[in-house]
């Protein structure tokens, strides 16, 4: 079930930001910052969806990419693999701007 889902998300996630929305793509996007390397953060704040147990998934971009993620709400975070299954292990936001997306995604009811 899961992973019709994520590789859906992952289809979806492909166009490149030119103002955000391209090709129909009529998802709700709030900038979020910078991130460290420089590049604009933003938040698809129609993606956000519960956890089975806890936590939420979400779709975000950096520069270019559209990584499908996931958090805990602890403060960290992880990427989808690109075998579009399995997630990178949890990590810390390096940015200001990451920390604002988290307590977004976290804060979204």
């Amino acid at each position: 079930m899961l992973k019709p889902i994520l590789l859906t998300l992952l289809a979806l996630s492909t166009c490149i930001p030119a103002a955000i929305a391209c090709g129909g793509d009529e998802a709700r996007w709030e900038e979020q910052g910078k991130a460290s390397t420089g590049e604009r953060v933003f938040l698809n704040l129609d993606s956000i969806q519960p956890g089975q147990r806890t936590g939420k998934f979400f779709t975000y971009q950096i520069g270019r990419d559209r990584p499908f993620a996931y958090t805990p709400c602890n403060g960290k975070f992880q990427v989808v693999n690109s075998d579009g299954v399995t997630f990178k292990p949890l990590m810390a936001p390096q940015s200001e701007a990451t920390r604002k997306m988290l307590d977004r995604v976290c804060a979204a009811s």
